[in-house]
């Protein structure tokens, strides 16, 4: 449940910041590039979430 929590944590700071640099186009090929960019913010979100959570464990998992 925490992964599902950092992951959209990750994936909405990505989006914000896609957003800012895509907000004011009109071509096609901008738009392709922002689908992609999702999804790689999507890829990475959830590998972040993976690390963030598993360095958590480690570090509490110790004291």
């Amino acid at each position: 449940m925490l992964t599902v929590f950092f992951a959209a944590v990750y994936y909405l700071v990505f989006l914000f910041l896609i957003d800012l640099i895509f907000s004011n186009t009109l071509s096609v090929l901008t738009d392709i590039l922002a689908v992609v960019c999702w999804v790689v913010a999507f890829l990475v979100s959830v590998g972040l979430a993976e690390y963030t959570v598993k360095r958590i464990k480690e570090k509490y998992k110790e004291k």
